[in-house]
C-alpha cells in the first residue's frame, strides 16, 4: 500500500491519476496529413507518439498513438522488441526498447519497396512486467486497436521516474495540429 501511495504523489501532476478527471471529455479528433486521427483523453502523451495511462496496479500500460499507426504505411508487419522478450528488463527513459515496421510498400517513382520503421522509445524509466503476447503474434492488433488491445508493453515504474516528457491529451491534440518532423524512417 505505501508503494502505491508514493506512486500516486509521483504522479499527482500528470493527468492520468486525476481521480478520474478525464474520464467524461470526449476523445479528441484531429485531421493531420489528411487523415482523421483520435487523440483519446483518458491517458498521457509522448512527443514521440507514444501514449502511457495507469493500470489499477499502478504500472503503466505503453502503447503508439493513432498518428503512429495510421502512417506506417501498410498495416503493421513486425514488432520487435530489442531488450529480452521476457518480464524483468529495464529500460531508462528515452531508450529505444523496440521497433514496429510497416508491411513493404512500393514506391513506383522509384522503382523500390521501402519500409517504414518507428522506434518505441521509453516514456518512463522502469521494470517491464508484461509485453503484449498478442501483437507478436498478430502485429496488425496494433492498426485495428492501438488504444486498446494494441498495447505494447506495462513497465512498473521507479520510484522516481522522469515525466518530464509526457504531455496531457490536449497538448498532444495541439502537437499534431502544427506541423512535425515525421518520427519514422524509410528503410
Amino acid at each position: 500500500m505505501l508503494l502505491f501511495c508514493e506512486m500516486v504523489k509521483m504522479y499527482k501532476n500528470v493527468s492520468m491519476l486525476k481521480n478520474g478527471e478525464n474520464q467524461n471529455l470526449k476523445d479528441y479528433y484531429v485531421q493531420c496529413e489528411g487523415k482523421a486521427v483520435c487523440v483519446k483523453t483518458n491517458r498521457d502523451y509522448t512527443r514521440t507518439h507514444m501514449w502511457i495511462k495507469n493500470t489499477v496496479e499502478g504500472d503503466q500500460k505503453i502503447g503508439v498513438t493513432d498518428y503512429a499507426q495510421q502512417h506506417l504505411r501498410e498495416k503493421v508487419g513486425l514488432v520487435e522488441i530489442h531488450k529480452n522478450t521476457t518480464v524483468g528488463e529495464e529500460v531508462e527513459v528515452g531508450e529505444v526498447f523496440g521497433t514496429i515496421y510497416g508491411r513493404p510498400c512500393a514506391d513506383l517513382d522509384e522503382m523500390r519497396c521501402e519500409y517504414v520503421a518507428f522506434d518505441l522509445i521509453a516514456p518512463i524509466s522502469g521494470k517491464i512486467v508484461e509485453l503484449n503476447q498478442q501483437i507478436m503474434e498478430n502485429p496488425d492488433i496494433i492498426n485495428s486497436s492501438p488504444y486498446e488491445d494494441g498495447w505494447i508493453v506495462t513497465i512498473a515504474p521507479k520510484a522516481k521516474s522522469d515525466l518530464s516528457q509526457l504531455i496531457t491529451a490536449q497538448a498532444y491534440k495541439k502537437l499534431l495540429e502544427k506541423e512535425e518532423k515525421s518520427p519514422f524512417r524509410v528503410l
